[in-house]
């Protein structure tokens, strides 16, 4: 007769240190991916502050607006792009944060990098062709400036990036602000791709289906 051979299993002891293993895993695939949201955030704080303060500077230093500097051609003849503003104390329009505008009002929002630059007051703005680049934000999209917001909700100047999660939106309103994207110093709307998107009106609440443009007052 054959005898039949043996075949071994899994014991419950080893069952349980495969499943500590893989929790073990999970958890650090979770961990990992929350250090790297918080980063963006902390990244995105410390970036709209450092904007805040350079423009400040800027005004204090020069009597002008960066962007809407009418004399910055004169002010600074090495300028990569040689561009003035109009002057009239405000930063592009209600809805040219992230214009891709060759001309008019609304280019301030991308020359103010490029007044900035020139001033020494930003080191990573680089230029293409005869347009400043805007920065990224580190979200994918990119920060901005313009002038008022969210149908005049945010009537001042304002500092505005996009494709910003919900998660990340939610906590950045908080730490900033009030947590509402409806309300206080920095509000949001759903990002949609469209130019100018701060233009729309602020949405209630962070929804884990979107995106957000956030805009935050100066």
């Amino acid at each position: 007769m054959k005898r039949l051979s043996s075949q071994s299993g899994f014991t419950l002891v080893e069952l349980s240190i495969v499943l500590v293993i893989i929790g073990l895993i999970i958890g650090g695939v979770l961990t990992g991916q929350q250090i790297i949201q918080n980063a963006r955030i902390t990244n995105a704080i410390n970036a709209i502050q450092a904007y805040q303060g350079q423009i400040q500077t800027y005004a204090q230093n020069n009597g002008a607006l960066p962007g809407d500097d009418a004399g910055a051609v004169a002010r600074f003849p090495s300028m990569e792009v040689g561009v003035n503003g109009n002057g009239n104390g405000k930063i592009g329009t209600a809805s040219s944060f992230d214009t891709a505008a060759a001309e008019g009002e609304a280019t301030e929002s991308l020359h103010v990098w490029a007044h900035l630059r020139a001033a020494g007051l930003v080191k990573n703005q680089v230029t293409g062709g005869t347009t400043a680049i805007q920065p990224p934000n580190p979200f994918g999209g990119v920060f901005g400036i313009q002038n008022t917001a969210f149908a005049g909700a945010l009537p001042t100047g304002v500092i505005c990036m996009d494709k910003v999660t919900a998660g990340a939106a939610q906590a950045i309103d908080a730490r900033l602000d009030d947590g509402a994207p409806d309300a206080g110093a920095i509000q949001s709307t759903t990002y949609t791709g469209a130019v100018g998107s701060s233009a729309n009106a602020a949405v209630t609440t962070y929804s884990d289906d979107n995106t957000y443009t956030m805009c935050v007052r100066m």
